[in-house]
Formats: structure tokens, sequence, C-alpha cells
């Protein structure tokens, strides 16, 4: 009986260990990816989270995070030598050299635009973007702004 217990335990120890090991096995393909992001401090911190993120769900992640300036980091996507990036919706208008459209002026209309354009020539997907708006614009002190009559863009660029 001792013997016959002995292998039943011995059996259950194994078999556990066995499955238990087998478990591991649903991750098979989770990476790795390679995330990169631009040199600015902005990218840098994106791509951390987007690293973190990975990272807590289960996937091997290459770290490329201030990888380059734009134009390399844009071309590394294309090659498939990085994964992922952070980037703005709005820079498809010099990806794609179509600064002069008015669909840029619209953030929606932006993202859709390259979104469309990155699917149909790179095979690249969009994500859905961020609840975030990072236009442009320029500050100047206020007392300049009164004694010069600047409030608009227009105003400002004859100076």
């Amino acid at each position: 009986m001792n013997k016959t217990l002995v292998l039943l335990l011995t059996f259950i120890i194994l078999l556990v260990f066995t499955v238990s090991g087998c478990a591991g096995q649903g991750d098979v393909g989770k990476g790795p990816i390679v995330v990169g992001s631009k040199i600015d401090t902005e990218g840098s911190l994106l791509s951390q989270m987007i690293i973190l993120m990975l990272r807590d769900n289960g996937f091997d992640v290459v770290d490329k995070s201030q990888f380059g300036a734009t134009s390399i980091v844009r071309k590394a996507l294309e090659s498939g030598e990085l994964d992922v990036y952070p980037e703005y919706t709005g820079n498809g208008a010099f990806f794609f050299d179509e600064t002069e459209s008015d669909v840029w002026n619209d953030a929606e209309k932006g993202y859709e635009r390259v979104k469309q354009l990155d699917k149909e020539t790179y095979n690249i997907i969009w994500l859905k973007s961020a609840p975030a708006n990072n236009t442009w614009a320029i500050a100047i002190p206020k007392e300049l702004s009164e004694d010069e009559g600047i409030t608009t863009l227009d105003d400002f660029a004859p100076m």
C-alpha cells in the first residue's frame, strides 16, 4: 500500500509540474515586439508607457526608445525594424507629401487620411488615436500682444 501511495503521489507531482510547465505555452507568439520612439522626451515617455503595458500583458518587448529623428523612426517602421512607435497623425501630411491639403486642419479627418494612406501604401495600421490634442500655437507676452495689436497668426506674420 505504501508503495502504491508513493507512486500515485509521484505521478500526481509529475503531472502538476508537467501541466504547470505547459500553462506558459499559451504565451508562445507574444513577442518580441520592438517598440521605438523619436528622440524627444514626449515620444520616449509614450514608448515607455507602451512597453510597460505590453510587458504587463505578457509580451516580450525590445526597447528602442529614442531611436532617432522622425524620418529615421518612420523608415524603421516601414521596413519592419520597429513594430510600433507613437506618432502624430498630422505628420501624415509630410509622410505622403500632402502639406497643402486642408484635410490636416481637422484632427479627425487627418487621422482618417493617414490611416487610409498608410494601410494602402505600407500595410501599416493606425490604432485608435489618443483623446488628446497637440495643436501647435505661438505664445507671446500680453504686453507685446497689446502694444502691437497681435491676436492671430496673421497679425504675427508680418513681424
